[in-house]
């Protein structure tokens, strides 16, 4: 429901008030924020707002200092992982720390950029096109953060796009709405209602109770993980329904507005986090984390410590940590895999052959679902004692 409730205030934003002066503007997007979180959570709401200040706090009287980083990690990450030992229960909670944790993530960033905007002189290229050198006041922090569409479940972006999008940059020539943006947001929406009733009818049918049942410890080995491939992909419908639904009304308000492809069409996938039939994660991290781990000159090393970084947001449990260890043992097989391909004369060619294509594709897909599907089952039933049992099966034939 929160993410459909962007709709109606993206058709009033996109109507009226995208003409209006900036500090109108960000004065809507707080107050229908602050109202929508009200709804929800109600006095839980202070949390949030207490972020705004701290964020305010650090990017205007620490603004381009190393401590600025600090202390943005320690007051508001710090914040959020106090939160996630008083308030997490044997689920997947869906209370004030979800999207606690999408401002936490929106707000570090923000004063990493605030920081790089003031040795903007020392920065690679893509460092500068985030860069802020003009700090935001109170109020834009405020509406960066309560803005309706990211604010719940995302999409991640940066100041500068919404500063983009409250400018008009997403206007056409006579300064009016793109009317492109209607079919667009039509289409991410209907996506998003697809993978919704693929998640709602799907985990009907393969509830997560399921794999603690003895019907399923008497499975064969093979079909015990193909259950679980199969739960992977209905469950993980979820997150892609989510996130198509936000998108489309980014679109409607012209956040999602990307410029114009080849053939001077209008792009709307500026903030997109997921494709149709290849949906993969947005840039957010690779933006604000790994490109700060240069330093290293290891980027095994550096993903290592982003994918620890993403663990942590998620909270403590046990399985988000074995995930994104996966993630990481998958990219190196991965690499490796590709490298044995290259080393054995004739080989490369051979799988890409036209008549060859179609199985390697099948090789490949059935590996990526059936490694997918391990990972996110520690990460999907949360609690140690919910899947250590059914992961057990997985490798015990």
């Amino acid at each position: 429901m929160l993410s459909n409730s962007g709709y109606p205030l993206a058709l009033l934003h996109r109507s009226i008030l995208y003409k209006k002066p900036t500090q109108i503007q960000h004065g809507f997007f707080v107050i229908t924020g602050i109202l929508l979180y009200v709804f929800t959570y109600g006095l839980d709401t202070v949390h949030s707002l207490i972020a705004v200040l701290c964020t305010y706090l650090i990017t205007n009287f620490m603004p381009g200092k190393t401590e600025s980083i600090i202390v943005a990690h320690v007051s508001l990450m710090g914040y959020l992982m106090v939160a996630y030992w008083f308030e997490e229960s044997d689920g997947y909670d869906i209370i004030w720390t979800t999207p606690f944790c999408v401002m936490t993530l929106r707000f570090i960033g923000l004063v990493m950029d605030v920081y790089d905007g003031v040795h903007c002189k020392k920065l690679k290229e893509d460092q500068k096109n985030t860069a802020i050198q003009d700090i935001p006041g109170l109020l834009e922090i405020a509406a960066f953060g309560f803005f309706y569409t990211g604010t719940f479940a995302g999409p991640q972006f940066t100041l500068i796009k919404f500063r983009q999008c409250i400018n008009g940059e997403w206007l056409n020539e006579q300064k009016g709405p793109r009317q492109s943006a209607l079919q667009a947001s039509l289409y991410r929406f209907l996506g998003g209602c697809v993978y919704m009733a693929v998640n709602q009818c799907g985990t009907a049918w393969v509830p997560n109770s399921y794999f603690n049942t003895q019907e399923f410890y008497n499975q064969s080995f093979f079909w015990r993980w193909t259950w679980v491939t199969i739960w992977f992909r209905l469950v993980i419908s979820r997150y892609c329904a989510m996130w198509m639904i936000t998108e489309g009304a980014a679109i409607l308000n012209g956040l999602g507005y990307n410029g114009k492809d080849k053939n001077g069409e209008d792009r709307w996938d500026g903030v997109r986090d997921i494709h149709v039939w290849k949906w993969e994660t947005g840039s957010d991290f690779t933006s604000h984390i790994m490109r700060r781990l240069r330093w290293l000159n290891s980027k095994p090393a550096a993903h290592i410590i982003t994918l620890g970084y993403l663990a942590i947001w998620h909270g403590y449990h046990l399985g988000y940590f074995l995930l994104f260890g996966l993630e990481f043992g998958c990219m190196l097989a991965q690499k490796q895999l590709y490298t044995l391909i290259d080393q054995m004369p004739g080989l490369a060619e051979f799988l890409a052959r036209p008549q060859v294509r179609p199985f390697t594709w099948l090789f490949g897909r059935l590996t990526v679902l059936y490694s997918m599907s391990f990972g996110f089952l520690t990460f999907g039933l949360v609690k140690t004692r919910y899947w250590i049992g059914v992961s057990d099966t997985l490798f015990i034939h």
